[in-house]
């Protein structure tokens, strides 16, 4: 359950929402902009999840969040 992600949504509003839904359940996550890829309109935001990442997609899916895409990450230490 210490698996690592990051986690693209379609904008820094979503994004921040996302963070603070998460720290309720303890999880913490940083905001970082997401590179933009070929074929894309726009940037948009992922939530950086240092651990716990499963859980948080599950989360943020079952509160309705879009997420764009969530992919598996190195482990790394937010502090």
């Amino acid at each position: 359950m210490n698996e690592s992600k990051i986690i693209k949504l379609q904008s820094i509003t979503y994004a921040t929402k996302a963070r603070n839904l998460l720290l309720k359940f303890g999880i913490s996550s940083e905001i970082m902009k997401s590179p933009k890829l070929s074929g894309e309109s726009t940037c948009g935001y992922s939530l950086v999840v240092p651990n716990k990442g499963d859980y948080a997609v599950k989360i943020l899916e079952s509160k309705g969040f879009k997420i764009l895409s969530a992919e598996d990450s190195e482990p790394f230490d937010l502090s």
